[in-house]
């Protein structure tokens, strides 16, 4: 069996620690030895930045926001869909250290110097800003997140969906990968006035395991419906 290595040792915005972990030639990013995504493993994120990019491609300023950066999978689709030259890709990291270490370490997968690229700080858990109002996507991990969120976070919480709905413009979309579908969270979504629709695809070209795609396209929000 190959030795694991610890290539980059970190911590979350929240904390939570993060280990960038090499294992026969392939990337992973865990917390206390659980594995939070891989970067073979990006196929789910790319097929939804795929879908999820097409309705903005004659947009002339879209913005989209990444909720993690994971390893970029996601950002770099999205980068490939969207070559707009005023377009803006707003990125909330795990972690203030990462992108140094992904920079160094992976940087085939995705280039962060690309001008359109616009990193905050605070992490993906916080309230987002009005200043991000009229988006037209926000787009995350469901699963890697879970990883790292604190006790008090929860998707399906009218105070995060809300948030979400305020940031993007009507149209707009909310783009997440999860394992499989759940019910509890397509209750959720309806109730803050998104229409969702779903989407299976393989964890990776070649697997047969799969992943769930959730489209869920802003509609009209009618607070305590």
């Amino acid at each position: 069996m190959k030795p694991r290595s610890q290539l980059a040792e970190s911590r979350s915005y929240n904390n939570v620690p993060l280990e960038l972990v090499e294992h026969d030639g392939r990337h992973y990013l865990e917390t206390g030895g659980r594995q939070i995504t891989a970067a073979h493993l990006g196929h789910p994120e790319m097929e939804l930045l795929t879908l999820l990019s097409r309705p903005f491609r004659p947009a002339r300023k879209p913005r989209l926001i990444f909720l993690g950066l994971g390893f970029g999978q996601a950002l770099a689709a999205a980068r490939k869909a969207l070559p707009q030259e005023k377009a803006e890709f707003i990125i909330f990291p795990e972690g203030p250290a990462l992108l140094d270490q992904y920079q160094e370490l992976i940087p085939q997968i995705v280039d962060l110097d690309d001008e359109r690229l616009q990193f905050e700080k605070g992490g993906p858990f916080q309230q987002i800003s009005g200043s991000f109002a009229g988006s037209q996507a926000i787009v995350l991990d469901l699963d890697a997140l879970e990883m790292i969120a604190p006790p008090s976070w929860s998707i399906s919480s009218e105070k995060v969906l809300y948030n979400y709905s305020e940031t993007l413009k009507t149209g707009a979309l909310l783009g997440l990968v999860v394992t499989r579908p759940r019910k509890e969270l397509e209750k959720a979504l309806r109730k803050v006035g998104f229409e969702v629709v779903t989407e299976v695809v393989p964890l990776s070209v070649k697997s047969k395991k799969s992943r769930t795609l959730y489209l869920a396209r802003k509609g009209f929000y009618e607070r305590g419906r």
